[in-house]
């Protein structure tokens, strides 16, 4: 009896292997390739709202066309605030930052729209501004006029849209063009905002996919140390921080801004497209921004500290660099960490912390952090710390005039943000991206 033979299994088309490797920080070569080819460089992913990182977008789009950005939608400040009373809507005002940092400069006629786009209408008085508006629309106007069809009759498109809806009441004291003509994108496409920043992304060329991290119109509650709590992130750690020394320690999601309201938190999910684009990541990045208000809140949606956790690339904190009101009565980084890791493990569970985080990343002698820099507690954690040049070679301390180090700001003693030296409290975008494509 002749018996056949088993069959083989077949081999798999795809195998994945986890590989490590030795670099030098930075890798030189590994940045000259990605500048010389951007349109395959590696997929980063940023979590963070705000302007904090407008300049490091503008200069990372020499350097990848493949990054990507998640944005939560909670700002209740500007005039994404009006915009976000009469519409009920999220905020677009982040997004739209982020758009223009991110689009193509050189492109014919770009420049331009980025100019449109950035302006604001009179901050003073309301019927200036009204004013204003029309002219644009007319197309009288020498900002929309210099801007080259069809991209001007699209955008003025939108921008009717938006002014034909309009409340009598809207204040446009202020008002971002751009905004506007988002809203109106958003209004005329059923009121969803994937599909509005998706054309308004191709009508600016940007280099880089920018997304609200969740849908859902809501609002940023802060808990305080001494027992009170405010809704918006207009007001959390500023004024209110500072005239009760109140440390932030915790966050939630509620619907409205009304002080007086009794709200139970609300909960609202990352979208998938979102998660599949954290999947697919080369390095998740958590940049410099507001502690709470730019970064954490990036973690409330459920499913992102699963996405985080489930992917295996390296993943980076970049503390913000100056004073930042919102970190009154953090002591140092470890506490810092500490906060980062406990709110990916409210979503994810109770994961090891290499699933989290994994590098951070500071300049300890060129840089002004308004919180203790010391690793050793990090490092036990088993994070790695990288203490690494993240300013110009003409701005590190040893360039400077040793006289001109000496502070001469008046401090609280107990005033945890205070500096004996005046170091640089801003980051070169340029050393921070060298340290990321290093990574990826």
């Amino acid at each position: 009896i002749v018996r056949p033979h088993a069959q083989a299994t077949p081999p798999s088309p795809e195998t994945f292997v986890s590989v490590s490797r030795r670099v030098r920080i930075p890798d030189s070569i590994r940045v000259a390739r990605c500048r010389r080819l951007p349109e395959y460089g590696p997929s980063i992913v940023f979590f963070s709202g705000g302007s904090a990182i407008r300049e490091l977008s503008r200069a990372l789009k020499n350097y990848t066309h493949n990054s990507v950005h998640l944005i939560t939608p909670f700002d209740s400040g500007g005039s994404s605030a009006e915009i976000r009373r009469c519409y009920d809507m999220l905020s677009v005002g982040d997004l739209r930052n982020r758009l223009l940092a991110l689009s193509d400069e050189s492109a014919l006629g770009n420049p331009d729209v980025i100019r449109l786009f950035s302006h604001r209408l009179d901050k003073t008085h309301t019927d200036a501004a009204q004013c204003e508006l029309g002219e644009i629309l007319a197309g009288r106007s020498a900002l929309a006029s210099a801007v080259s069809m069809p991209q001007r009759s699209i955008f003025l498109s939108h921008l009717r849209w938006f002014a034909n809806r309009m409340p009598p009441d809207f204040d446009l004291r202020g008002a971002s063009i751009g905004n506007l003509i988002i809203t109106g994108c958003f209004l005329e496409h059923d009121r969803d905002i994937v599909t509005a920043i998706y054309l308004i992304h191709k009508l600016l060329g940007a280099k880089g996919s920018v997304r609200p991290l969740t849908g859902a119109n809501l609002h940023i509650r802060t808990y305080y140390q001494d027992g009170t709590e405010e809704a918006g992130q207009h007001r959390m750690g500023k004024a209110r921080a500072a005239a009760t020394k109140s440390k932030i320690v915790k966050i939630d999601l509620v619907e409205h801004l009304d002080p007086e309201a009794v709200q139970e938190p609300q909960e609202c999910e990352i979208d998938i497209v979102s998660s599949e684009l954290i999947a697919s990541a080369d390095v998740i990045a958590l940049p410099m921004g507001s502690f709470f208000s730019s970064l954490l809140v990036n973690l409330l949606p459920r499913g992102v500290g699963r996405a985080i956790t489930q992917r295996h690339c390296p993943k980076v904190y970049i503390p913000n660099t100056g004073r930042d009101p919102e970190m009154y009565g953090y002591k140092n980084l470890f506490e810092c960490a500490l906060a980062i890791i406990d709110m990916v493990r409210k979503d994810a569970g109770r994961v090891p912390i290499p699933d989290i985080l994994h590098y951070i990343v500071i300049d300890s002698v060129n840089c002004y952090y308004c919180v203790d820099t010391s690793t050793e507690k990090i490092r036990e954690m088993g994070i790695t710390v990288i203490d690494v040049q993240l300013v110009e070679d003409e701005d590190c301390v040893d360039q400077q005039d040793p006289a001109s180090l000496l502070a001469n700001v008046q401090l609280d003693e107990d005033d945890t943000c205070g500096a004996t030296l005046q170091k640089n409290h801003f980051l070169s975008p340029n050393k921070v991206l060298e340290v990321l494509l290093t990574l990826g």
